[in-house]
């Protein structure tokens, strides 16, 4: 490996230490072989243990030390090597897709992936479904997935004009259908005051022509566009598309302002990185890059500047997530304690995922195992799972046994394994480990008087520890995971006994409807035009309404 570091280019680019043919460094250099050789010539640092345990080094030329940052960004990013600093978010942050094709269709995803174009990421999901159906309101982009020429009729969104229907035959030119995603696009890069305005002349020209019903609709979808937009805390005066970025001890808040308003408020870990390292590797990967970045103090990197607050507007949102940071930071603070506490309690050097279990009835008919999912103290939403247990009775040691042996059969043992319930239902946890072949400390929580347990027996401890805090915290989120499980259980076979009652409602009709609302409730609420479009028919969404009232 030295040989052949000797012989590298003194060229910008990119290059990979391989252990058994798996990266476990990658960097970018603007001379290859000076790096290299600093890396293989190390007497202290990280350098040392990735020479000491690569067999072997690639790498990939590149034009410029700019497009080796974007290629090495997108490579640790895909291969997550072991030495490298990993950026990671505090939740899944949504984006908005629009996907390749002649006539693409615009989607929700909780990843970037290859294809397609990625604008984000948003605070939360719910904000972005509802701003994505305003946008879809006015501009008509499809949404669904289908190849176009295997369509044969038009959806209900045709029409009830939600869509313009690229799927109609001849009905719209793909120029046409582009100038709709540049309309798109442009609101999404921050131009939200133009397309209001663009909105608000449509609402006055349907006004001017007496098509008052028309005219309503448009009003309805600029009020819910400004609503929805104030609702996120952070409105400016002027129409600046601009990023604030602060950070400390590996902790980093982004805040995303397009067209003066915050389309998102973002919270990362980038342990041993400054912020340079962590705006490289958001913008390379994570974000667009908006108009301006601004932090604390102005700093140059190989992708952009970011520029310290040049007026009083930029000055009040830095402090804004200063403040947020300082937030952030305490409660890690308190998170680190707590685990490390709980670390020595039950022996082990340190604790960084833990995974708890909660075992319900469903009216004594039929178990259901909820598993949540806690990675440094903080709860890991969407690696929740819940199992069926197929039991002729209720059994919490037989369920607790069977669903250990299913979970770790397939997956990888946490640092810690919490049960809901005192010292049966531990040894039920370690004997379904034992049949995993595979082992971590289990601890579990008796109601009665919140006593620790562990295997070696029970701890009565003050209710005040930190432990029994991080414990009931543990205990509670799976308990309100498996009510939640068990409510839409039985919410969803009252729902599917209320369709079958009613007559046009076949089973293909019935999926469509469950999967689109998820109780009765919400299904009363929806207007006529919705429920026609899922099922097909207005003169049977007309039974569903009537069969509500």
């Amino acid at each position: 490996m030295k040989t052949k570091v000797k012989r590298a280019p003194e060229k910008p680019g990119v290059y990979i230490f391989k252990s058994l043919k798996e990266p476990i460094y990658i960097g970018k250099a603007k001379n290859l072989k000076k790096r290299l050789l600093q890396h293989i010539n190390a007497k202290t640092g990280k350098s040392v243990f990735i020479v000491q345990e690569a067999d072997d080094v690639e790498w990939i030329l590149t034009k410029s030390e700019k497009e080796a940052l974007l290629l090495e960004a997108n490579l640790v990013h895909h291969y997550k090597p072991k030495y490298n600093t990993l950026l990671k978010s505090s939740e899944v942050y949504p984006y908005i897709r629009i996907s390749e094709g002649e006539f693409p269709y615009v989607e929700i995803v909780r990843r970037k992936g290859r294809s397609g174009e990625f604008y984000g990421p948003f605070t939360n999901i719910r904000f972005t479904r509802e701003l994505l159906d305003v946008l879809q309101r006015f501009l008509g982009f499809r949404t669904c997935k289908k190849k176009l020429n295997r369509i044969k009729r038009p959806c209900m969104d045709y029409h009830i004009g939600r869509c313009i229907g690229p799927c109609v035959k001849g009905s719209l030119s793909k120029e046409d259908y582009e100038k709709v995603l540049d309309d798109l696009r442009s609101f999404l890069k921050g131009n939200i005051r133009g397309f209001v305005e663009k909105v608000k002349k449509t609402m006055e020209k349907h006004a001017k022509m007496l098509d008052f019903e028309n005219a309503a609709r448009y009003r309805d979808i600029i009020l819910r566009m400004e609503n929805m937009l104030q609702e996120q805390g952070v409105s400016l005066p002027d129409y600046r598309n601009i990023d604030i970025v602060v950070g400390e001890d590996g902790m980093f808040i982004v805040l995303r302002i397009r067209g003066g308003f915050l389309l998102g408020k973002l919270i990362y870990e980038m342990d041993d990185a400054d912020i340079r390292d962590f705006i490289e590797r958001f913008y390379a990967i994570e974000s667009e890059i908006p108009e301006k970045i601004v932090s604390t103090r102005s700093v140059k990197t190989g992708l952009v500047k970011i520029f310290s607050p040049e007026d009083d507007e930029e000055e009040r949102l830095v402090e804004i997530a200063i403040e947020n940071l300082e937030e952030e930071l305490r409660l890690r603070g308190l998170r680190k304690d707590m685990l490390r506490r709980l670390a020595e309690f039950v022996g082990v050097k340190e604790i960084k995922r833990i995974e708890g279990i909660d075992i319900s009835h469903l009216q004594g008919r039929g178990t259901v195992a909820s598993v949540v999912v806690f990675e440094d103290g903080k709860p890991v939403k969407e690696e929740y799972r819940r199992y069926k247990i197929n039991l002729s009775k209720p059994d919490d040691y037989r369920s607790i046994k069977e669903v250990v042996k299913r979970r770790y059969s397939k997956h990888e043992i946490p640092d810690l394994l919490f049960i809901d319930g005192g010292i049966g239902q531990v040894k039920a946890a370690v004997h379904g480990l034992k049949l995993t072949g595979k082992m971590c400390p289990v601890v579990g929580l008796a109601k009665s008087e919140e006593r620790v347990v562990r295997l070696e027996g029970e701890y009565r401890l003050p209710m005040d520890s930190p432990i029994v805090r991080t414990l009931v915290a543990i205990r509670d989120e799976a308990h309100r995971f498996a009510v939640e499980g068990n409510r839409k259980i039985r919410m969803r076979e009252s729902f599917r006994s209320f369709l079958q009652s009613i007559e046009g409602i076949g089973p293909v009709r019935r999926r469509k409807l469950i999967e689109n609302f998820s109780s009765l409730e919400e299904l009363r609420k929806a207007n006529l035009e919705k429920i026609s479009k899922i099922v097909g028919s207005r003169k049977i969404a007309q039974k569903i309404k009537d069969s509500l009232q």
